[in-house]
């Protein structure tokens, strides 16, 4: 029974340290799989990051290709207009030239008319010249603005990229955690279980043997009942007898004592007969004497 009871206490003291254990491990599982499942959102939030990056990489290359070929075409403009410009100049002069040396008024009428569209040719293209060079500083400008957001995204895309790899360690050490976490908390409450089901066999013995010494106690309790009932019924026969046996003797002391005082009274009686009978007997003989003296 006392070696039950201790072992009970072990397997109790057993029971609540593998608890203990088992509650500890499953917060360290609770953290271990909220860290691989935020490392996977984030991993997917990165991965949606990089290829939105991508995207807009792209986007930026391609407005920036656009820019680039714009910029090339307004440069080779410029230089065609320019080119036209000069010799636009140069029909200006030679015509001004005519017009200088022109001997008749028709060939001064001419040689005015062709200054005068020549003129105009000239203002149009230095109009378009430079409507085509502010153009040009407006796609310089955003040209740059392009290749620094490209600049930008690149080294976002690459730090990203570089992040990546941490991430996936991180899932997969997180991972490997779980699951050894998993196997010690199914092994702790394995412990447990088998803690909790051998200490209720022995509790189940204990209550037994508690059940048996109750009623050996109680056959005890009532055996030294009867004992002292027997006891007492043998008392009380004992005494009864002891008093029937005084009693015996107090009537065969009373039948004694009447006896004696029977044969006490009868031997009185007897003597005061006797005493009557001899005074009787001196009485008559003095009557006879007295009669005797009287005749």
């Amino acid at each position: 029974m006392a070696s039950l009871i201790q072992k009970a206490v072990q397997l109790q003291e057993k029971k609540r340290e593998a608890a203990k254990l088992r509650r500890m491990g499953e917060l360290e599982f609770k953290k271990a799989k909220s860290l691989a499942n935020r490392s996977v959102s984030g991993l997917v939030t990165l991965q949606r990051k990089i290829e939105s990056s991508k995207e807009a990489l792209e986007d930026v290359s391609g407005i920036l290709t656009q820019r680039l070929a714009q910029q090339e075409s307004i440069q080779r403009l410029v230089a065609s207009a320019e080119e036209h410009l000069k010799r636009e100049k140069e029909a200006k002069e030679q015509t001004e030239q005519e017009l200088e040396f022109a001997e008749s008024e028709e060939e001064k009428t001419q040689a005015m008319a062709r200054l005068q569209i020549i003129s105009e040719r000239i203002n149009e293209l230095i109009e378009e010249i430079k409507q085509r060079n502010n153009t040009f500083k407006k796609i310089t400008k955003s040209i740059e603005d392009y290749k620094k957001s490209s600049s930008h995204l690149a080294g976002k895309i690459q730090k990203q990229t570089h992040s990546k790899p941490t991430l996936q360690n991180l899932i997969k050490t997180s991972k490997k955690a779980t699951v050894r976490i998993a196997k010690q908390v199914s092994r702790q409450a394995k412990q447990e279980e088998s803690a909790k089901q051998t200490l209720s066999k022995i509790s189940k013995k204990l209550s037994e043997l508690a059940a048996k010494r109750r009623k050996s106690a109680a056959k005890k309790k009532k055996s030294k009942v009867s004992k002292r009932r027997s006891k007492t019924k043998k008392s009380k026969g004992k005494s009864k007898i002891k008093r029937k046996s005084r009693v015996r003797k107090a009537r065969s002391k009373t039948k004694k004592s009447k006896g004696k005082s029977k044969i006490k009274r009868k031997s009185k009686v007897s003597k005061r007969r006797s005493k009557t009978k001899k005074s009787k007997g001196k009485s008559k003989i003095k009557r006879k004497s007295r009669v005797r003296k009287r005749k």
